[in-house]
């Protein structure tokens, strides 16, 4: 939720609020399929990606999609997948919206 909020401070657009929420959830979850899909090592590689990610300027950089489809498509050739933080942010989500 915190992440969340934090990106909608930064954007109108849900895309870019959505993948800054994501990221910041790779980096501070230890995502236990992530860790089934590629072990420490591919947890590690992943929160290393995201990191990056945020600190390269996140959505607020210019090529942030560009850059997002290649970790992405990094993830997919490792077979990582952030399920478990893909799931914390649906909830996030779910909340958000019905909690008005």
């Amino acid at each position: 939720m915190p992440a969340l909020a934090e990106a909608r401070r930064r954007s109108a657009d849900e895309e870019a609020c959505r993948v800054h929420a994501l990221m910041a959830l790779i980096v501070g979850v230890d995502d236990t399929n992530l860790l089934y899909r590629g072990g420490a090592e591919g947890l590690a590689f992943a929160q290393r990606q995201a990191r990056a990610f945020l600190d390269a300027g996140g959505v607020d950089a210019a090529d942030w999609r560009e850059r997002a489809i290649k970790i992405h498509h990094a993830f997919t050739a490792r077979r990582l997948s952030p399920g478990g933080c893909a799931d914390l942010l649906a909830m996030a989500l779910f909340i958000e919206t019905n909690a008005l």
